[in-house]
C-alpha cells in the first residue's frame, strides 16, 4: 500500500544521501528552535525531506553528543551483559552507553558479536559432536571386549605339545 502525496509540495520529497548544506540547515534550525514535531520541523526548516529522515539524520549522525569511532572492549562487555538481560531492546541498552545510538549498537551486535557467538556455538557443537562420537566408539569397543571376555570359554584340550611337558623352559 503506497502513500500518495496530498498536495504537489509533498511530491518533491528528496531521497538519497544528505548534502552538507542540508546537514547545516538542520543543525542551525535545531540550534535555534530545538527539536520538535519532526514533520513540521522538516517543512519549517525548508528541507525537502521527510520528518523521519530528519529525525534519523539528527539522532544518528548530527547530534553533538554522538560518539564516533570504534566501540571499546568495555562498551562491548556492557552490550553483551545488557543484551543477556534485556534481549534486543537496543534503545534501553543505548541509554547505558552515552553517545552511542540504538542503531549503532544493534548494527555492532549483528555484525560482530552475534556472528562470533554463532561461530563459537558451531565450533563447540563440532567438538561436543566429535567427543560424543569418540565416547560412542570407546563404549562400543569396551562393550565388545566385555562380551568377548564373558563369552570366552577355555578350550577343552590343549594342543599336544602343550599338554605334556615336551617343551622345556629355562629357569
Amino acid at each position: 500500500m503506497d502513500k500518495k502525496p496530498c498536495n504537489s509540495q509533498d511530491a518533491e520529497v528528496r531521497k538519497g544521501p544528505w548534502t552538507m548544506e542540508e546537514d547545516l540547515i538542520l543543525i542551525n534550525y535545531i540550534a535555534n528552535h530545538g527539536e520538535g514535531v519532526w514533520n513540521s520541523l522538516a517543512r519549517s526548516a525548508g528541507l525537502k525531506r521527510t520528518g523521519k529522515s530528519c529525525r534519523l539524520r539528527w539522532l544518528n549522525y548530527l547530534r553533538p553528543d554522538v560518539r564516533r569511532g570504534n566501540i571499546t572492549p568495555e562498551e562491548q562487555l556492557v552490550i553483551m551483559e545488557l543484551h543477556a538481560k534485556w534481549g534486543n531492546r537496543w534503545s534501553k541498552i543505548a541509554k547505558h552507553l552515552p553517545g552511542r545510538t540504538d542503531n549503532e549498537i544493534k548494527n555492532y551486535w549483528r555484525t560482530r558479536i552475534q556472528k562470533h557467538m554463532k561461530q563459537a556455538e558451531n565450533f563447540n557443537g563440532q567438538i561436543s559432536s566429535s567427543e560424543h562420537n569418540d565416547h560412542q566408539a570407546n563404549t562400543s569397543q569396551i562393550s565388545g571386549a566385555v562380551e568377548a571376555v564373558e563369552s570366552y570359554s577355555p578350550p577343552l584340550s590343549y594342543p599336544e605339545n602343550l599338554e605334556g611337558n615336551s617343551m622345556s623352559f629355562p629357569c
